[in-house]
């Protein structure tokens, strides 16, 4: 099992252009598997009976394009946390305690952390 990456508040807010250019793209693919793809709802439903869509092959490839970004992310260290609000995480140590540094689009910097079990709604500012 590998450990977790720790990130100081410079590694993370070192990856802020990054995901300032990723984190769009992902909601563009994500948004686009909920949206773009209604033959995929009709396939699912009549999965059972052997049906199929004529739009399979788009959807498994943004589907895929969709998870290669989010675990370029993740391979990082990063943690996404919400797609749609452009919530993302970076585990880090408080006096000597695992919180996350926590970033949304479209900040700038890293100013807020928050305790694991807290979520969005427990950051505080740095």
């Amino acid at each position: 099992m590998t450990e977790k990456k720790h990130f100081s508040l410079a590694e993370a807010n070192a990856m802020i252009p990054h995901l300032l250019e990723t984190v769009p793209q992902i909601q563009t693919l994500a948004n686009r598997l909920a949206k773009d793809f209604p033959d995929i709802v009709a396939a699912r439903q009549k999965s059972q009976e052997n049906g199929g869509s004529l739009e399979g092959a788009a959807y498994l490839q943004t589907s895929l394009k969709l998870n290669k970004k989010i675990q370029g992310l993740e391979s990082k260290g990063c943690i996404l946390k919400g797609v749609s609000n452009g919530l993302v995480d970076f585990p880090t140590l408080r006096d000597g305690k695992l919180v996350y540094l926590c970033w949304k689009i479209p900040e700038k910097k890293i100013e807020y952390w928050h305790d694991v079990d807290a979520g969005f709604a427990g950051r505080q500012p740095i």
